[in-house]
């Protein structure tokens, strides 16, 4: 490889990096799913990513169930949870880079609640929860 070819390398690697977050990548995230349904029904709850598969788990009235995880380098980073009750049933992205999702989870940490009328998150910096997803069904 030749000087010239060395500097072009060195120049399209310097470039790369510095579009690049490393501070993002490192970050932890905590995500919570609880059962906040009014009837008292039990939540299943079983979410994934495309590397991940974190099992299913049931939820009695008010019981929590959480994770935690670090955003990848490319910040493609996505959690999705298939969700059922006896009367409903979702499929949601839970966190995702390139979503609103993560930015209303400022503290690190993403705090769902399945209620009668869909899946609700915590918008941390306004202490305030909003429905994020109806239920499919």
């Amino acid at each position: 490889m030749n000087i010239s070819t060395k500097f072009r390398v060195f120049l399209l690697l310097a470039i790369t990096l510095s579009q690049v977050n490393f501070g993002q990548a490192t970050k932890r995230y905590s995500v919570y799913i609880s059962n906040g349904l009014g009837n008292g029904d039990q939540l299943t709850v079983h979410c994934k990513s495309k590397d991940d598969d974190l099992g299913v788990h049931t939820l009695r009235a008010y019981e929590h169930w959480s994770w935690t995880f670090k955003v990848n380098i490319w910040k493609t980073t996505l959690y999705w949870c298939d969700i059922n009750t006896i009367e409903h049933h979702g499929s949601f992205k839970v966190s995702a880079m390139h979503d609103d999702i993560l930015d209303m989870c400022n503290s690190n940490e993403c705090l769902w609640s399945a209620r009668d009328d869909g899946l609700y998150l915590k918008d941390n910096s306004k202490d305030s929860w909003f429905l994020k997803y109806k239920w499919e069904y």
